[in-house]
């Protein structure tokens, strides 16, 4: 049976996969409710529309057929179960031989979740998980609810592999207490990454810093706004760096769109900020913006006439 997303399967088997695996759960699925499922709102309004007009689907939902055929093309490039993979290259005995550094992050999943469900191996849980949430850093955002729900997790494995995100997220953030030298934006993002990667809202925060460009206590969170921004003004930023006695500060905001580009606003509440640490003689160091993938943005080095003439004490990050 030809199908009508044969061909993106073949052309963009990320995106197909990770709309058919939140689709063939519904009976009648929605761009509305697969967007509301982590399916990006643009892939599922195509697809879904691609659905339509090729009468996979209709008002009364998926035909049988089609969609027993989409489950078989998913399953057909599924990976193996544990006991078809030689026994040296088995999550565990691998990571036993090689560290767990050696394994991939569906070999990790795979090894938090130990066994897979009723129509498959872990392997194929594991990878279903990661395709269908964009990867790791998107299931690594997701709840205990929304893991539990699922095919073929359930309440102890969602809480067991959050459970292991969120070790990671405070382990990152144990790391904050050492007081670290924020030289170059890639140190800020290993600062906020476990706290902005992934989130669907912006969050914009304050890092103080002392003479010598050392973190002074954790970060702080200065505002919380949604996907399109965050609104807020030098006065509740710089309250939190006047008391913790920084010299200079960098602020830190996410794009949830994962594209760290810079926007007008941006520019916009980076001079404010510039303009109100002149007058308070607390140098805004930089403006960092955290996208996905390891992508952040320097203001200063990006628009580097948003900080002509920084007071004294403004430490550059290269």
């Amino acid at each position: 049976m030809d199908l009508a997303l044969d061909a993106s399967l073949k052309l963009r088997p990320q995106a197909t996969r990770r709309f058919l695996a939140a689709a063939l759960t519904r009976a009648a699925p929605t761009a509305d409710a697969l967007s509301a499922a982590g399916v990006p709102r643009y892939e599922a309004i195509e697809f879904v529309r691609r659905l339509r007009q090729a009468g996979e689907f209709g008002e009364g939902g998926w035909s049988a057929p089609v969609r027993d055929a989409y489950r078989r093309r998913l399953d057909g490039d599924a990976p193996p179960r544990i006991s078809e993979i030689s026994s040296q290259e088995r999550p565990r005995e691998k990571a036993l031989a090689s560290g767990v550094g050696a394994l991939s992050d569906g070999e990790l999943i795979a090894l938090l979740l130990r066994t897979g469900g009723s129509d498959g191996g872990v392997m194929a849980l594991a990878e279903r998980l990661l395709t269908r949430h964009d990867g790791i850093v998107g299931l690594s955002s997701c709840d205990i609810l929304s893991l539990s729900s699922e095919r073929g997790m359930g309440p102890a494995k969602a809480a067991e592999l959050a459970g292991a995100f969120e070790l990671g997220r405070r382990l990152a953030r144990a790391r904050r207490r050492e007081r670290p030298l924020l030289r170059c934006v890639g140190d800020v993002y290993a600062i906020l990454a476990p706290d902005l990667v992934g989130l669907r809202h912006e969050e914009l925060w304050c890092l103080p810093l002392d003479p010598h460009a050392r973190l002074i206590g954790e970060p702080r969170v200065v505002s919380r706004g949604d996907v399109d921004g965050t609104d807020a003004g030098p006065r509740a930023f710089f309250r939190l760096a006047l008391a913790a006695g920084a010299t200079s500060v960098i602020a830190v905001h996410n794009h949830p769109s994962g594209d760290a580009t810079p926007s007008h606003a941006d520019r916009q509440i980076t001079l404010r900020l510039v303009t109100a640490g002149r007058l308070l003689d607390v140098a805004l160091a930089d403006h960092v913006i955290i996208g996905d993938a390891g992508r952040s943005t320097s203001l200063r080095a990006y628009e580097p006439g948003l900080f002509l003439a920084p007071p004294a004490g403004a430490t550059a990050l290269r």
